[in-house]
């Protein structure tokens, strides 16, 4: 073969090779993006759902240090309150993505918020009960909005907790 070419099957050899590269540099390059514009996109959604979720908490125990006791109007308007949250609080937890164990823990906490009810509490008591339940799903939700591992359930919903299960054992005593 003659020198020239030789030559010439190098340049096609290297110019396809490179035009491959660059090809597949691209491809890699353009699938990198897509996967961090599609994490940005999830830490978004999780952010803002969670802020969501917080924000209800802050306004149930916001709406529940107003109520007053005795007032038939104001309790309704007190249910009506109640059920747009906990539909809102629900919606907002459910989207937030990869919060399985937060989701469990939080679940587990607004679970016992409506017990002050069944334990007949009084008006002080059950201000007491939901503001305190806030709480701890308040520091629930703040520690994995930074992204923090979750706190150990507090004494007093611990204590909230043993209520709720000693009222059950009572009503299903038969002595």
């Amino acid at each position: 073969m003659d020198a020239t070419v030789t030559a010439g099957w190098f340049g096609l050899i290297g110019a396809t090779v490179g035009a491959s590269g660059a090809l597949v540099g691209g491809w890699l390059q353009q699938r990198y993006q897509a996967k961090t514009a599609k994490e940005q996109r999830r830490d978004e959604r999780r952010f803002t759902a969670g802020r969501t979720a917080l924000d209800m908490l802050i306004r149930l125990r916001r709406v529940a240090a107003n109520r007053t006791e005795g007032h038939t109007e104001n309790e309704a308007a007190w249910v009506d309150e109640l059920v747009e949250w906990t539909t809102t609080f629900d919606a907002a937890l459910l989207v937030v993505p990869g919060a399985d164990e937060m989701r469990e823990r939080v679940f587990e906490v607004v679970r016992h918020l409506g017990f002050y009810d069944s334990l007949g509490q009084n008006h002080s008591e059950a201000n007491l009960w939901i503001d305190s339940t806030c709480k701890e799903a308040i520091e629930l939700l703040s520690a994995f909005l930074r992204e923090e591992p979750m706190p150990p359930r507090s004494r007093l919903f611990m204590d909230q907790i043993g209520m709720v299960q000693a009222h059950r054992r009572a009503g299903t005593d038969p002595s």
